[in-house]
C-alpha cells in the first residue's frame, strides 16, 4: 500500500480539492497576467490542454512536501521552505518540457515562472490564514479595540515571547501596546512591531501616552527588589500590576508564559532564587524510603512535594488531623500523579507504642520531623501541651529512629528556640537539646540535626492569613507594635534549605539558615492593603495593640553560647555550642512531668527556665 493510498481520507481528498482550486487559478492567472488578461486562441487551448496535468504534477509534489498530512494551523520557516521547494521542481520540470517540446503544447517560460510566485502566494497565504484563525479567531480580531491595554516590563527573552503570545491569542483580552526595559540600547528599537519606549523609570510616562491600564512583569530572573521597586511604582501610577510565573517554572514546562497572575506578597517579601546542590540531595533521598511528620502542615506538605520530586522509593506522610491529611492527598498526591509512591497516615506522634509500630513496617531511611505547636499566643496559655507536643514527643520520636537504624533525622526548629521569650521556643530549644543527647549516645548511628528558620510567608498561623483576613472584613488591621521585626521565607525556599541541610550534616549539628534582612511587621500590613488595591488611612485602618505575652520585638539568629561555622552552602550556618545539659533529657521529661501533674502554670515555665537558662518566661 502506497504512503498516497494509505493517507487517503476525507479530509486529505478535501485539502488536495482545495489545492487544485489554488493551483488552477494560479495557472490561468499566469497565462492572464502573461497576455494582459487576452489571451490568443492558440495558447488558450495550450491553456486548457495542461492545466489538468500541470495541477496534477502540483499536487503530487505538494504531497511529497508534506504539506497534506501537516497541521495547517502550523506554519512557520521550515514550512514555507517545504512549499517553495515542492513548486519549484514543478516549474523546473515544466521549464524542461518546454525545452523537450521545443515550446508545443506547453506554457511559456514567462507563464510557469508567474505560475511559481502566485502559487507560492496562494498556498502560503491560506496557511498563515489558517494559522492566524488558530491562534486568535477572527471574532477576536473584531473586537481588539475592547482589550485591555498592556505595558510590558521587560523586552527580553521572555517579554518579547509574552507579546507574541499576546498579540495572537486575542482572546486572553490583552493588548500589548509598549515595553520598557532596563537596557538603554533596546530603547526605540521594536519588538514584534511593539515599541521599547522608555527605560524603566519612565513607566508610569509611558503608560499614561500608551493609555495601558495593566503592567506585566516580564524579567523572571529579576531581584525580589527590581520586582518590588517596579510594582510600587506601577501601584503609584494606579495599575494593575501581574507578573510572569518564575523562571523555574518557565522551564520545567509547569507554567507557560500566559499564565499571568496578580503580584503576591511572596514577590515582593521573599527573596532571589536559591541554588540547591540537587547532586546531593537526590543522592540523600532518591530509592530512600522517607517519614515525613506534621505532612499537612505548611512546612510538612512543601516537604513531600520536594522530597518526591527526588525519586524516593515511599514516603510515609504523617499528620494527627485528618483534614490536613484529606487535602494533602486530594490537593497535592492526586493532583500531581505522585500518590501510588506516597502513602498517608493518621497518627499521633505522642502515641509511643504506635510510632514504633510503624517504625517497624515501614522502616524509614530518613526523617522529616515537622509536627509541632507552633502559635506563641496558644502555647503560652497551654504550656503543657507545648512540652508534650513538641520537647517530649521529639525526644520520643529519636529514640525509637536510633533504636531503627534511620540514616539522618532532621527535626524542623524555629529562630524562636534562639534566648526564648515563650514556652512555645523554650520546648523547641529541649527538643534541640534532646537530639544533641541523641546523637551521644553509644551505639546510635543516626546522624540527628535541627534546623531554625523564620517566619514563612502564608503558613497557617503567621500573619499574612490574619491579615488577608482583616483587610476582606474591612479592617483594622492589628499590628502589635510599630517597631516589631521579624524574619521571612517562602515555604518553597525554606523547605529546599532545609533539604539542602539535611546533607551537610554529619550528625549533632544546628543550622541555622539565612533569613535575609528582617522586615517590619507595619511594613507587611502595608504592602498586603497595597496589594488589595486599597489605601491604608482611607480604606484601612492599622491598629497597634501592644506585643502579647511571650513575643518579641525582634528575633535573634543565635545563642550567646554558640559559634558559627560555614557550611559549604552560602544560605546554611551550622552553629556549634557548648554542652549545656545539666541533666539528661530522660531526667528533664520526668521533672517537667511532676510539675504539670501539680497544673501550676507559672511553676511549669521556672521548671522551664532551670532547663534552659537563657528562657525569659512571662509569668502571670
Amino acid at each position: 500500500m502506497s504512503i498516497f493510498t494509505r493517507n487517503l481520507n476525507f479530509r486529505t481528498l478535501g485539502l488536495l480539492l482545495l489545492y487544485a482550486l489554488l493551483c488552477g487559478l494560479s495557472y490561468y492567472a499566469a497565462f492572464q497576467l502573461r497576455f494582459d488578461f487576452n489571451v490568443p486562441a492558440n495558447f488558450k487551448i495550450d491553456l486548457m490542454n495542461s492545466i489538468w496535468w500541470v495541477v496534477g504534477l502540483k499536487l503530487m509534489l505538494l504531497f511529497s512536501a508534506g504539506q497534506v498530512d501537516c497541521v495547517l494551523s502550523y506554519f512557520r520557516l521550515p514550512d514555507a521552505l517545504r512549499l517553495a521547494t515542492g513548486l519549484f521542481v514543478v516549474s523546473c520540470i515544466l521549464a524542461s518540457t518546454w525545452y523537450v517540446y521545443g515550446g508545443n503544447g506547453v506554457p511559456p517560460r514567462a507563464v510557469i515562472l508567474t505560475d511559481l510566485l502566485l502559487s507560492f502566494i496562494l498556498l502560503a497565504g491560506l496557511r498563515v490564514g489558517l494559522r492566524v484563525k488558530a491562534s486568535s479567531g477572527l471574532e477576536d480580531w473584531l473586537k481588539w479595540d475592547d482589550y485591555e491595554n498592556v505595558l510590558i516590563v521587560g523586552a527580553g527573552e521572555v517579554g518579547a515571547g509574552l507579546c507574541s503570545e499576546l498579540k495572537h491569542k486575542a482572546r486572553l483580552g490583552m493588548r500589548p501596546v509598549a515595553f520598557v526595559d532596563d537596557d538603554v540600547k533596546k530603547v526605540g528599537r521594536y519588538v514584534h512591531g511593539v515599541l521599547v519606549a522608555q527605560t524603566v523609570d519612565g513607566l508610569a510616562e509611558v503608560a499614561k501616552r500608551y493609555a495601558a491600564t495593566k503592567v506585566v512583569i516580564a524579567f523572571p530572573s529579576a531581584s525580589v527588589g527590581r520586582v518590588r521597586a517596579v510594582a510600587e511604582s506601577a501601584r503609584a501610577a494606579g495599575l494593575a500590576v501581574d507578573i510572569v510565573p518564575a523562571l523555574t517554572d518557565l522551564v520545567s514546562g509547569r507554567a507557560t508564559m500566559t499564565q499571568l497572575r496578580p503580584v503576591q506578597l511572596e514577590d515582593l517579601l521573599g527573596r532571589d532564587t536559591i541554588d540547591l546542590n540537587s547532586e546531593q540531595i537526590g543522592s540523600m533521598l532518591t530509592g530512600k524510603r522517607v517519614l515525613i511528620t506534621g505532612a499537612g502542615g505548611s512546612i510538612g506538605r512543601e516537604l513531600v512535594v520536594q522530597v518526591l520530586e527526588y525519586s524516593p522509593a515511599a514516603v510515609l506522610c504523617v499528620d494527627q488531623a485528618e483534614l490536613a491529611i484529606f487535602e494533602l492527598q486530594q490537593q497535592v498526591l492526586h493532583e500531581q500523579g505522585t500518590s501510588k509512591r506516597a502513602q498517608t497516615m493518621i497518627l499521633d506522634v505522642h502515641e509511643t507504642d504506635a510510632v514504633e509500630k510503624v517504625f517497624e513496617r515501614f522502616q524509614p531511611e530518613v526523617v522529616f520531623h515537622a509536627a509541632a505547636h507552633k502559635h506563641v499566643n496558644l502555647m503560652e496559655a497551654q504550656p503543657s501541651e507545648a512540652l508534650k507536643n513538641n520537647f517530649f514527643a521529639t525526644a520520643d520520636l529519636a529514640r525509637i529512629a536510633s533504636a531503627a537504624g534511620v540514616e539522618r533525622f532532621i527535626f524542623i526548629s524555629t529562630d524562636k528556640a534562639i534566648n526564648p521569650t515563650s514556652v512555645m521556643g523554650a520546648s523547641k530549644r529541649l527538643a534541640e537539646l534532646s537530639l544533641l543527647e541523641q546523637q551521644a549516645v553509644p551505639g546510635n548511628t543516626t546522624k540527628f540535626m535541627a534546623v531554625r528558620f523564620g517566619n514563612v510567608l502564608g503558613s497557617s498561623g503567621s500573619v499574612i492569613p490574619i491579615f488577608k483576613r482583616q483587610i476582606e472584613s474591612g479592617g483594622p488591621v492589628t499590628v502589635t507594635d510599630s517597631e516589631v521585626t521579624r524574619f521571612f521565607m517562602t515555604v518553597h525556599e525554606a523547605v529546599g534549605l532545609v533539604l539542602q541541610s539535611a546533607t551537610l550534616g554529619a550528625g549533632g549539628e544546628i543550622f541555622v539558615l539565612d533569613m535575609g534582612e528582617s522586615i517590619k511587621i507595619v511594613d507587611v500590613a502595608r504592602q498586603m492593603i497595597a496589594l488589595s488595591g486599597l489605601k491604608e488611612g482611607e480604606d484601612i485602618l492599622i491598629d497597634f495593640i501592644g506585643l502579647k505575652p511571650g513575643e518579641k520585638l525582634y528575633e535573634e539568629v543565635q545563642h550567646l553560647s554558640e559559634t558559627l561555622k560555614p557550611t559549604n552552602h552560602a544560605r546554611v550556618m551550622r552553629f556549634v555550642a557548648e554542652d549545656q545539659l545539666t541533666d539528661s533529657i530522660s531526667a528533664m521529661i520526668a521533672t517537667l512531668n511532676s510539675v504539670t501533674a501539680a497544673g501550676n502554670t507559672n511553676e511549669l515555665k521556672q521548671a522551664i527556665q532551670a532547663l534552659v537558662p537563657e528562657y525569659t518566661p512571662h509569668l502571670d
